[in-house]
């Protein structure tokens, strides 16, 4: 066999970089916030603009098309200008760990919050999943897919926010749940069954399915399906029927218990057709009033056509022209009143003439 072997790498490692190690010669590791089967986050310093970032690296990621397709990833991400989604900074590669630059949010992930406190109250679970919708129908709108909605990319904020994280890069890593194209993306908890079957045809409605998954957990304290072997899990989400929630607490309404199994549907065409819909059907599930629809102003552009002109001014010539309506119909009454009794009179005149000339006529 003819040829050289290539030479190992030095700069390449197995390991996650660690606290205390710089990433692209900026981006400063100070603590871990929390880690998966095959990622890690980590708070970091951004040398060059003085503010702390997360950074998400994934292990044995580092091979040049990762690295192109996570950097192509955060640059969909990053065109999502929503605040419920996390702002994406910048992508690379360091000793063979491919990472990705967050803006830092404060607060538990909803994954935390369950696992300290428990399910939580109805109303706010259906909150933060109405704020989630609001979320991903932003994303969704950008042309992007998160692929893995889980408990864990959904930080509830100190203030009452909801930011959902981790957009994008869902195609990258291999075990727990994330693998490679030609395996399953996403985490097998919170899968929707077309990402089990790994069509490659994926769209907004996956997205529902996951985050149905996460309400679910939210508000039983365990997602729909469970099992130690995650092939399992990921054979229930294609086949078993899942339990209504309020078979395993009691208080969850059954119109949300419907909205839930709806949106659990194998067949994404029996869903709630995007974020919106199912948002509107979570709200009206819990008695909750509709969002308005939001109203815009229009500024005056001049000109006499009454479609661009001031409110202000559309509303005070209304109100002018209605005054003026409502004297010319009082002249109007006026008038009318007035020959009204002209005619009268005539008719009294008349008789009064006809009288007298019976009396003459009497007397002579």
């Amino acid at each position: 066999m003819s040829g050289t072997a290539a030479l190992p790498d030095p700069d390449r490692t197995d390991e996650i970089p660690s606290e205390g190690s710089v990433l692209g010669g900026r981006y400063e590791l100070r603590s871990l916030l929390g880690e998966g089967g095959m990622s890690q986050v980590h708070l970091a310093h951004d040398r060059e603009l003085g503010r702390p970032v997360a950074v998400k690296l994934m292990r044995g990621s580092g091979e040049p098309d990762d690295v192109a397709r996570l950097r192509d990833e955060a640059r969909a991400a990053a065109a999502i200008d929503h605040p419920g989604v996390v702002t994406v900074h910048d992508a690379g590669e360091s000793g063979g760990a491919a990472y990705v630059v967050m803006s830092y949010v404060e607060g538990d992930t909803l994954a935390q919050r369950v696992d300290r406190s428990g399910p939580l109250d109805v109303a706010e679970a259906v909150r933060v999943a109405v704020a989630v919708c609001d979320a991903l129908g932003a994303a969704h709108a950008a042309g992007v897919v998160h692929r893995d909605v889980t408990p864990g990319n959904i930080i509830l904020r100190p203030d009452g926010a909801v930011v959902v994280t981790d957009f994008g890069i869902a195609r990258l890593g291999e075990g727990a749940g994330r693998t490679r194209t030609g395996h399953v993306i996403g985490t097998p908890l919170y899968l929707a069954p077309e990402q089990g079957r790994d069509t490659g045809r994926l769209d907004g409605r996956a997205d529902l399915y996951s985050l149905a998954c996460c309400l679910f957990t939210a508000l039983t304290g365990r997602p729909p399906f469970t099992d130690p072997d995650p092939f399992a899990v990921v054979m229930a989400h294609l086949r078993a029927t899942p339990p209504r929630p309020s078979t395993l607490r009691a208080g969850i309404p059954p119109a949300l218990d419907a909205v839930l199994l709806r949106t659990l549907a194998k067949d994404p065409a029996h869903r709630p057709r995007d974020a919106a819909a199912l948002a509107a059907a979570l709200r009206a599930a819990v008695g909750a009033p509709p969002v308005p629809p939001a109203r815009t102003r229009e500024l005056p552009t001049g000109g006499d056509d009454p479609a661009h002109r001031d409110p202000a001014a559309a509303t005070g010539s209304h109100a002018l022209d209605s005054t003026i309506a409502e004297v010319e119909s009082d002249e109007s009454h006026s008038a009318d009143r007035r020959r009204g009794l002209a005619a009268v009179l005539l008719v009294l005149a008349a008789l009064v003439l006809v009288g007298l000339v019976v009396t003459l006529v009497t007397v002579g």
